[in-house]
């Protein structure tokens, strides 16, 4: 548990994943948006939007890890701060 307190990052396996995880509703959701079009047509928008949907949550993600990683950095900044006050 540990190891997933100190993550900076999620990367390609991550989006990999929610792509993977996002393919079967987007194939449902493309069957609304291309009502009569060919299987081709399907699976192919059914791809491309599950790599942008992936790509979205992916960006989300890292950027919230960013934003508490640089809170955590902050504070220690002014803790190390706080203490060369003291000394001085």
């Amino acid at each position: 548990m540990k190891q997933f307190k100190d993550i900076e990052s999620v990367g390609w396996i991550f989006w990999a994943v929610c792509s993977i995880l996002l393919l079967v509703p987007n194939y449902f959701l493309s069957g609304l948006l291309l009502f009569g079009n060919s299987l081709g047509h399907r699976i192919g928008l059914t791809v491309g939007m599950s790599a942008v949907l992936g790509a979205i949550i992916a960006w989300v993600v890292n950027e919230i890890l960013y934003r508490i990683n640089l809170s955590k950095y902050k504070e220690m900044k002014k803790k190390i701060r706080k203490k060369k006050k003291k000394a001085s």
